[in-house]
């Protein structure tokens, strides 16, 4: 029966990736964007897959990151000919996360070992499918680390090879059994700088405070329960480091979908791209969202009135992993230990806010650089880290109680 859950999650997580890129691509084509949020949307297309022609492998770098990577050094990657002759296949998220993975970890992997280097986009039904057929095209793929853990257990992941990769500085909960972490993200609240008469929304509490933070809010379609169920609870008063205690109750369960039942008359937007949030505050249409992190980071670079509360958020990670049955599975290992060192994760923050799982990697960053990225201290400390175990086991029945209550 608990494989038969599992199975039912995973191809519901297949969907949803489908539906999600089909929803983006309409978007985009959508009539009546406002200058600033076209900017953003293209701007922050940091998540969206970008598939190749007829499903292949995509070896032409897009024209934002072509050429090679930062020539920075890599302690103990000294050797340019210690790959030479083998070939990995990353397979990635495409967009701007891909070109800076390109510019920060790519081309420098290929430059410190001579490895050649194919690229694909990632996705989840076409790694099972990869693996059911015992034809595995892939090195190593990207995934959320919560689809991570799951494909894990069901079997379709290789384990990491923790006598390659070199855990000693990474983050808690970063290192486990079938996938690496190699990116913090995280959704926060949003808001537009210019309501409220100067006063700062600080919490979850003051998103379902509409007579004192008065308009319209959007929330997140897109994870359905995740993120949504952490809210209500904080902002029906329970703290950061007992929501998860609470929602293995039943009792939990429906505190917070009494707490979603009086924010959800308020929420205009329920929205189901990463770009839509930043879109919706750039015009106006919103004055409180959730969002994902990089997408308002973007948005504030081109000069749009809106801000991050970091309190609350909820902190998620992405992660490497090898397909089982992958070739060059060594390979493999090597080319994640290279994307986790301190060196790497550094350069990759600089292109993009997301931040590093190595501790050391922020050593390396300024201080101004520190207070955009999402796991550095000050803004890790007043978040919430997700329960990705909580979410393996509880996901299913949750997320149809959810569609059942969004649609009621």
């Amino acid at each position: 029966m608990a494989d038969e859950r599992m199975e039912l999650v995973l191809r519901r997580l297949e969907l949803a990736n489908r539906i999600r890129r089909r929803q983006f691509l309409r978007l985009m084509a959508a009539a009546g964007l406002g200058a600033v949020s076209l900017n953003a949307l293209v701007a922050c297309q940091q998540e969206e897959e970008t598939p190749a022609p007829g499903g292949g492998a995509a070896t032409t770098p897009s024209p934002a990151a072509a050429g090679p990577g930062p020539e920075f050094t890599v302690a103990g990657y000294d050797d340019p000919n210690k790959w030479k002759g083998k070939t990995l296949v990353f397979a990635g998220f495409g967009g701007a996360m891909q070109d800076a993975q390109r510019a920060a970890v790519l081309e420098p992997f290929k430059r410190l070992t001579g490895a050649e280097i194919v690229e694909d986009s990632t996705d989840l039904g076409k790694l099972r499918a990869q693996v059911d057929a015992g034809n595995v095209e892939w090195t190593v793929a990207q995934q959320g680390t919560f689809e991570a853990r799951l494909l894990g257990r069901q079997g379709y992941l290789e384990p990491i090879d923790y006598s390659i990769v070199d855990k000693a500085d990474l983050l808690e909960n970063v290192a486990r059994e079938f996938d690496v972490a190699v990116i913090f993200w995280s959704t926060i609240l949003a808001y537009r700088t210019d309501e409220f008469g100067g006063k700062a929304p600080q919490g979850w509490k003051d998103y379902w405070d509409v007579e004192g933070f008065p308009g319209p809010r959007a929330a997140d379609k897109v994870d359905g329960p995740i993120g949504n169920l952490e809210f209500a609870l904080m902002a029906d008063g329970v703290p950061k480091s007992e929501v998860y205690q609470v929602l293995r109750t039943p009792e939990g369960v429906d505190r917070a979908f009494a707490s979603l039942d009086k924010i959800k008359p308020h929420v205009t937007v329920w929205w189901e791209a990463g770009a839509q949030p930043a879109q919706l505050l750039a015009d106006g249409e919103v004055v409180m969202t959730s969002a994902w992190n990089g997408r308002i980071d973007a948005i504030q670079r081109q000069g749009a009135p809106v801000a991050i509360q970091w309190n609350e958020g909820l902190l998620r990670t992405d992660s490497f992993l090898v397909p089982k049955g992958a070739k060059e599975k060594e390979l493999a290992m090597d080319f994640i230990n290279f994307a986790t060192r301190p060196e790497v994760q550094a350069e990759l923050a600089k292109l993009i806010p997301y931040s590093p799982t190595n501790g050391k990697g922020f050593d390396l960053l300024s201080d101004d650089l520190k207070q955009r990225l999402p796991s550095a201290p000050a803004q890790k400390d007043v978040q919430i880290e997700a329960d990705n175990e909580f979410w393996l086991d509880a996901l299913e029945e949750l997320q149809e109680r959810f569609d059942n209550w969004l649609t009621a």
